[in-house]
């Protein structure tokens, strides 16, 4: 069963902020925190352009939240507090989608 789907933005502006490395970042995260493939679905994106500029971009489902400026640092946060909880993380978020939780 999906518990979320994670999207990082792999724009030019966002890859040449970092945007591989939080990338692999989640991927190794959410292994490491035991959650599968099928509970985590991670994507890479095109730009996120309402964002772009404040990349990394990465963007949260079901919380509907987009996070900005984003690093591999920042990670285990949004695999913790987001992805596997639920939780948006105040202060990476940028925007919210509204009646998407």
């Amino acid at each position: 069963m999906t518990l979320s789907h994670v999207l990082v933005c792999r724009g030019p502006d966002c890859l040449t902020r970092g945007a591989q490395e939080v990338y692999t970042a989640v991927a190794l995260e959410t292994h490491r925190q035991g959650l599968s493939e099928q509970e985590v679905v991670q994507t890479q994106s095109g730009c996120v352009a309402p964002l772009c500029g404040t990349g990394p971009v990465v963007c949260c489902y079901p919380s509907g939240a987009w996070y900005a400026g984003v690093t591999p640092q920042d990670v285990p946060d949004l695999v913790t507090h987001d992805i596997a909880g639920g939780r948006v993380v105040e202060r990476l978020a940028a925007r919210r989608v509204e009646g998407v939780a």
